[in-house]
């Protein structure tokens, strides 16, 4: 049975040293932050096999290359969470020592026309959760991190450690609705992949509820790293 685990940066992420054994890790977007501040996640990933997914924004691994991410840790590859063709490959001018591999034309399916690109994922998070279920060949994706921006409903900052680019109160322009329809559409494409998310989110659509291969574990939102 092929289990992976999914890392993103939401604040249900303090749940990452519960996570079963898996064969690889899937990080979405930077964690250079969370590294640095959080010591048992650091030591966690040291012994992870890293499928890292990042932005091509420029200046978007500075972060990774303070901490030597790239050589210190497993990361064996490099995704970027957009279609083919949408974006030019080596020129985020990030310097990544990995080759780039894009999203195959079968996610389009997926995703949403004439948003911010021609074709679009409701975030690097969901890109993240789509490139695991569509390309790695999961038996079960153990999620957390994942919070759909539910946090800000409640007076509570988006990120378990603080975002460097003050939007711990603010979100991307894709709702709450839009992000858990992208979700349940990948989850429906593979009904025998089993998917079990933990999050603070509390307000679901109501797919969300009826989808037998996906299991949520609601938790509280805790305290600060």
């Amino acid at each position: 049975m092929k289990v992976i685990s999914l890392l993103c940066k939401g604040r249900s992420l303090m749940e990452f040293d519960k996570l079963p054994d898996s064969e690889f890790v899937v990080l979405a977007n930077d964690f250079d932050k969370e590294i640095t501040k959080i010591k048992t996640l650091s030591d966690y990933l040291e012994n992870q096999t890293i499928h890292q997914v990042l932005n091509m924004t420029v200046g978007g691994a500075r972060g990774y290359e303070s901490i030597d991410f790239f050589n210190k840790f497993n990361v064996v590859k490099l995704i970027r969470p957009y279609l083919e063709g949408i974006r030019i490959p080596g020129s985020s001018g990030q310097n990544i020592p990995l080759d780039e591999h894009f999203l195959g034309y079968h996610h389009k399916d997926f995703m949403y026309a004439g948003r911010k690109y021609a074709y679009d994922y409701t975030g690097t998070g969901m890109g993240s959760f789509a490139y695991t279920m569509l390309d790695c060949n999961a038996d079960v994706i153990n999620i957390v991190g994942m919070d759909f921006y539910d946090n800000l409903n409640y007076g509570v900052s988006n990120y378990l450690v603080d975002c460097p680019e003050g939007r711990d109160f603010k979100k991307d322009f894709w709702t709450l609705e839009e992000m858990q329809t992208n979700f349940c559409r990948l989850i429906k494409s593979n009904p025998n992949v089993q998917v079990n998310m933990t999050t603070t989110c509390k307000t679901f659509i109501d797919e969300m509820k009826e989808l037998d291969n996906l299991k949520i574990n609601i938790i509280e939102y805790g305290g600060e790293w």
